[in-house]
């Protein structure tokens, strides 16, 4: 009987850890296909030439923001809508670095650590996003212009204590 037990909590075991496990990639699946549309697409119209790295941001709107090289081997970004109706496409170098967005945010809030800077688009404006935690321990957002760094907005949520 209590080998039965001991089979039946293992069994249970390993088919939550692989129904989870399933979940994942179907959960995922959409955003792969999503990520490759957004390839294609901007191989398409020659907005790159060669992609390093492809992100998804969902703020007001959904966009794929895609760095890669263009046709003259410069460093370029590209945002794209989810919908693929709108399209904003820059030099690297027109815009500050995240390294530029991580000193902004530290020079204006008094935070304990820079969790992570990702680009994104909001108010049709090429921005990044940069998620901190605060010295009261609030986890905050803060957004500024991809161009010159202008501020845009920024809020903090309080966090329980882990």
């Amino acid at each position: 009987m209590k080998k039965w037990i001991i089979i039946s909590c293992i069994m249970f075991f390993l088919l939550s850890i692989g129904l989870g496990t399933l979940a994942y990639y179907v959960m995922r699946e959409p955003l792969e296909k999503g990520y490759e549309q957004a390839q294609q697409y901007v191989f398409d119209q020659n907005l790159l030439n060669d992609i390093h790295s492809i992100t998804y941001y969902h703020g007001t709107e959904s966009y794929y923001v895609l760095h890669g090289f263009n046709e003259e081997n410069v460093e370029t970004i590209v945002w794209l809508n989810q919908n693929f109706e709108e399209v904003v496409s820059r030099k690297a170098s027109e815009g500050i670095t995240p390294e530029e967005a991580r000193e902004i945010v530290k020079n204006d809030v008094n935070l304990n650590s820079i969790q992570t800077v990702r680009l994104g688009v909001e108010r049709n404006l090429p921005i990044y996003e940069v998620l901190f935690v605060d010295e009261a321990n609030r986890q905050g957002y803060y957004y500024i212009t991809f161009d010159d760094g202008t501020f845009m907005k920024r809020y903090s949520l309080k966090r329980d204590d882990v």
